[in-house]
Parts: C-alpha cells; sequence; structure tokens
C-alpha cells in the first residue's frame, strides 16, 4: 500500500488550506484595487473643490486678478488660456451705451455697478491671442478698444478721483494682462498703436480727461473703424472745445504738438493734417498757439 488514510487526510488539509489561502488573497486584492480606485477620485475631487474654492476666493474688483481668465482643467499651451478668435465687443458695447453719455461723459458709478459684467469682457481682452488671421483693422479695433477699456478700469479701480493724473504712474502701472503679459496703457499707446502708422489713433483712444478726445457709445471694430476714425478726427478738429480755428486765431490741442512726430510722418506736417479735416484752414492767422490741457476727470455730474 503506497499511502495510508492518514496520508490521504493530510492532504486533503492541504489543498483546502492552499484554496481558502487563493481566494484570500484575491479578495484582498479586489480590496486595494477599490481602495487605490477610490482614493484617486477622491483626490482629483478635492483638488478640484480646492482649485474652485482658491478661485471663488479672488477679488473680483482686484485690478490685477479681475482681468485674468483661468479654466479649470485647460490644456493650452498658453499661460491663461488664450484664445485666437475674434473678439465679441457686444458685452462692451452695452456697457458704453449704458454708462457714456453723446457727449462722451462717464458714468465710472455705473461701471462699478456692473463691475462683474465689465470684468467678464476684460477678461476677454486679456485672454485673446492676435494671430495670422487678424488683419491691421482688426488689430487697430482691438488695441484702441484694450486701451479705452482699461482707462475706464482704471479709474473705477480709483473712484472717486478728480483726475486721471491724481492716481500714480497712471500710463506706467502694468495693472493688467494681455495674452498672460503684465501691460501698461503708455505701452499700448506708445509700444503698439503709434507704431501702427495711424495718427487718428489720437483721436479715438480716451485718457479720462475733459481735454481728451471723447469716448464713443461703440465698439470699434474692423467693419466700422476707418468709418469712425474720420469720424472722431473731423468732429475732434472742428470741435471749439477742443480747437478754435478762425480766420484769424488758430489755437489748437495739444495733442497737435506732444505727438507732432505722428502727423508729420502721415502728411508732410501738422498744418497739413489739421486742413485735410478742418472746416477753416490754418494758413496766415495772426493769433497761433496751443489751448491749455484740461485734466480733469470726463466723468458724468
Amino acid at each position: 500500500m503506497l499511502y495510508s488514510s492518514s496520508d490521504f487526510k493530510f492532504g486533503s488539509d492541504v489543498i483546502i488550506e492552499r484554496l481558502f489561502r487563493h481566494i484570500k488573497e484575491r479578495i484582498i486584492m479586489k480590496i486595494i484595487v477599490t481602495l487605490a480606485l477610490f482614493m484617486s477620485t477622491f483626490g482629483v475631487a478635492f483638488l478640484s473643490n480646492a482649485q474652485e474654492s482658491r478661485l471663488s476666493s479672488i477679488d473680483v474688483n482686484n485690478p490685477i486678478y479681475s482681468i485674468r481668465a483661468y479654466t479649470p482643467g485647460s490644456k493650452s499651451s498658453l499661460k491663461f488660456g488664450a484664445q485666437s478668435l475674434k473678439v465679441d465687443y457686444e458685452i462692451w458695447g452695452s456697457l458704453l451705451k449704458k454708462n457714456v453719455s453723446t457727449t462722451g461723459k462717464v458714468n465710472y458709478k455705473g461701471f462699478q455697478d456692473d463691475i462683474k459684467k465689465f470684468n467678464e469682457f476684460l477678461r476677454i481682452l486679456s485672454n485673446t491671442r492676435i494671430d495670422h488671421t487678424w488683419t491691421k483693422s482688426d488689430k487697430l479695433s482691438y488695441w484702441i478698444n484694450v486701451y479705452n477699456a482699461f482707462t475706464v478700469k482704471l479709474i473705477v479701480n480709483n473712484y472717486p478721483v478728480s483726475s486721471i493724473k491724481n492716481i500714480q504712474g497712471p500710463w506706467k502701472q502694468k495693472f493688467f494682462t494681455i495674452n498672460g503679459e503684465p501691460m501698461s496703457l503708455g505701452e499700448i499707446e506708445h509700444g503698439i498703436l503709434r507704431k501702427m502708422g495711424d495718427p487718428r489713433i489720437h483721436f479715438a483712444i480716451n485718457c479720462a480727461s475733459a481735454s481728451c478726445p471723447r469716448i464713443i457709445q461703440i465698439p470699434y471694430t474692423s467693419k466700422n473703424l476707418e468709418r469712425l476714425l474720420d469720424q472722431q478726427t473731423t468732429e475732434f478738429i472742428n470741435d471749439p472745445f477742443y480747437n478754435t480755428i478762425t480766420d484769424y486765431t488758430a489755437n489748437v490741442s495739444k495733442l497737435f504738438d506732444w505727438y507732432k512726430k505722428d502727423f508729420k510722418e502721415k502728411s508732410g506736417s501738422v498744418i497739413s493734417f489739421i486742413n485735410q479735416y478742418s472746416k477753416v484752414n490754418i494758413n496766415n492767422q495772426k493769433e497761433k498757439g496751443y489751448k491749455s490741457y484740461d485734466w480733469s476727470l470726463n466723468a458724468a455730474k
């Protein structure tokens, strides 16, 4: 006899023990996998909630953070998820119509009351990336709107204030971003707009002051840009508040002194540029000079 009954009993116990051990190991493995999946899901949810909590804690009135566009989960390679699509100026148009008078007076308190809507538009501007599909008119209108919108934002951030010059370094402050890059109003005007070679921009951008060309109730777009630039230039030059041009007197805005280089490059001389739009040409007037510049805020009373 090769095996006794005791030997067989011993073998059966070993088999059962191994079977139970195998089952136990599989159960433990399933528990470990389940726990791992649970922890992974919980971790993602926790991070997402923490991220959303951080975003919700940002002060929408903050002059920097309120204009940065942030999209949780965005895979864009650009800093703040910048987009190259053409800008929709609908929000800006509605804000201008509501808070700017036909004479260019601005209700800055109204912009404060609409701060969430205003910041939404500023985020659109801040989050925009210009690419090869943009025409010169697209770019010019965009940068004019950027300058005007962030000038209003600067005043809103410091309101009430009696003059933009009462704000420390108003044109040097890098208080907003474009495509993730901190920028100032001065950089927009001198580093971008003036270099585009159209001096009529000086009658489209507004410096929040009484002697500045008025801000209008509609946004600049590639479609209306040429018409509006001509319209704004003509109206400014022929408005006696900004320029007094008669057969006897030619007292013009200091803009023609500060930016004479731009007008000369376009038309040969400042006078030649003015005469393209003026109802009364500057020629041999006995009194010639520049008007004093009124830096008081262009606020609605």
